[in-house]
């Protein structure tokens, strides 16, 4: 039987206008009445951001229905484009089928004119008959294998045991052009923290609770707990959402005001960490920050360096100003060589940092806010060549330009910190000098979720290592013109190798005629 004109014209439009679509879609609101889907405003950004990069990660604070809204967007497309099929990965399996759920009661409520009859329909899975599906499976059962998705949501991915193999088993089934949404709350500092400050070519959509007009008090609470007494004014919020996160702090995170902040966020650096917490989960006993200059290894041929520089005032009673020499031969392993860490003024610590350059042959990554800038001058007068850079596009100019040192803001802060978190995390690189532990052990996450140095103490050491991992991001100059130097025999050549991790091409040839290591060179039959 021919649908009516009207209908089938309805069917036509929805096909490429989900908004419209999403009037068709039925769902069960908090007070559990079954309603259409009309999209609130943490669920419109979503499709907005969707709209613009199909590889989107969403970070989010709890039931703000994004879950729902990505079944729906994915719903549209396995019902509407023939052959397109859909991924759902689950961090449980009661959460894959808490999923699944809702992507049944949006076909079994569907008016019959867009009912594509099913070839399959169980627990787990619905097969429409013009080839689109939907697959909802949990993380690691490995159930996904074998067949190629054009959608692909990963639910909750900061949950799964393995985030970084389990994201990458389930994106060797997606198809040319597939579309993928990571989405989460937050679980700590994990793979998942790791990612959302990556540049990996997805875009990053944080969604706070106030996002949710819902999310609003209907009366004053009779005392305020004192974690959040300048949350309202921190954050800008109306005396009715106030009121909210007072009932909520107290009722559903039972006053625990860690709990809050990541289930509650308002900000990704909230979502991520613990108040209170260790921003580094080793502590080292019985150790003691002294000043002044420590080596651990001499200078090596063909070995490749990197400085950071943390430059302070000078004063008997502030910052230390520090730097950290490592070697980042080897960049998955980097070693800690040198320090120094010392109240001293930038004139002389300049002077300082330009020996230690000029010994080891390194990159400088100087921190330019403040004080660093006249350590960067004088590098410069000095002609120290291997300085650390960042180019930025200058809009009014229409042209790239080129700055010298590292400059530290929220964002770049961030990086920093989170690069030196996972060396150590991973076991790439030790905590060698005993400044850097004591820092270490000192080093927390303040009230409002910042990770620095408690009250009293310092993390200017911590910064300069930081600093110098960054280097590896331009390490290649002072590479190569490390490792250009032609060995001139046998010895050399082994060093180089050693260093290196390279054979160096045509080495027995060159050196065939040398006497001194003859007894080096390979039998040949």
């Amino acid at each position: 039987m021919a649908l009516d004109p009207r209908i089938a014209a309805e069917v036509k439009k929805c096909r490429n206008d989900f908004g419209r679509f999403c009037k068709y879609l039925k769902i069960v609101d908090k007070a559990g009445k079954t309603i259409s889907l009309r999209p609130n405003l943490a669920q419109r950004r979503y499709i907005q951001s969707v709209q613009k990069n199909p590889w989107l990660y969403v970070l989010k604070a709890r039931q703000l229905g994004l879950t729902t809204v990505i079944a729906a967007h994915y719903f549209w497309k396995a019902l509407l484009r023939p052959n397109h099929r859909v991924l759902v990965m689950a961090h449980t399996h009661e959460a894959a089928e808490n999923i699944f759920k809702i992507y049944r009661r949006f076909y079994e409520n569907l008016p019959k004119a867009f009912k594509i009859p099913t070839t399959a329909a169980n627990v787990r899975e619905l097969v429409f008959s013009h080839g689109g599906m939907i697959k909802v499976t949990s993380a690691g059962s490995g159930s996904a294998r074998g067949s190629t998705y054009s959608s692909i949501h990963c639910s909750e991915f900061a949950f799964y045991k393995d985030i970084k193999d389990t994201i990458a088993s389930a994106f060797q089934t997606a198809g040319e052009n597939s579309q993928i949404v990571l989405e989460t709350t937050a679980n700590g500092i994990n793979e998942a923290h790791k990612m959302w400050f990556d540049s990996d070519g997805y875009d990053k959509l944080f969604i706070a609770w106030t996002d949710d007009k819902n999310y609003v008090g209907k009366e004053a609470p009779n005392k305020v707990p004192v974690a959040l007494q300048d949350y309202q004014i921190d954050h800008g919020l109306t005396d009715e959402q106030y009121w909210w996160a007072i009932q909520t702090y107290r009722i559903k995170c039972a006053s625990d005001w860690s709990t809050f902040r990541q289930e509650y966020p308002l900000t990704p650096q909230q979502a991520f960490i613990t108040s209170g917490a260790r921003f580094f989960l080793q502590t080292f006993p019985h150790v003691v920050a002294k000043p002044g200059y420590v080596q651990y290894e001499k200078p090596s041929d063909y070995h490749v360096y990197s400085i950071g520089v943390d430059t302070a005032s000078g004063s008997p009673v502030g910052d230390y100003s520090a730097f950290c020499v490592i070697d980042v031969t080897d960049k998955l392993q980097p070693r800690i060589v040198s320090t120094f860490y010392d109240r001293v003024k930038p004139s002389d610590f300049g002077a300082r940092i330009l020996q230690e350059a000029q010994k080891y042959g390194a990159l400088v990554v100087v921190e330019s806010n403040s004080y660093g800038l006249s350590i960067l001058e004088y590098l410069m007068q000095k002609e120290w060549a291997y300085l650390y850079r960042r180019t930025k596009y200058d809009k009014m100019a229409d042209r790239w330009t080129e700055n010298l040192g590292f400059n530290t803001t929220a964002s770049t802060r961030t990086l920093l910190l989170s690069r030196l978190q996972e060396y150590v995390s991973d076991s790439r690189m030790q905590f060698r000098d005993d400044r850097l532990k004591c820092e270490v052990n000192t080093f927390m996450f303040n009230d409002k979720g910042k990770p620095e140095a408690s009250p009293g103490n310092h993390d200017d050491m911590i910064f300069a290592v930081s600093l110098a991992l960054m280097g590896l991001d331009q390490i290649d100059t002072v590479e190569q013109t490390r490792q250009v130097e032609r060995p001139r025999n046998v010895k050399e050549m082994l060093q180089f190798e050693m260093a290196t991790g390279r054979l160096y091409s045509d080495a027995w040839e060159e050196f065939s005629d040398s006497s001194e290591f003859e007894d080096s060179a390979p039998s040949t039959f």
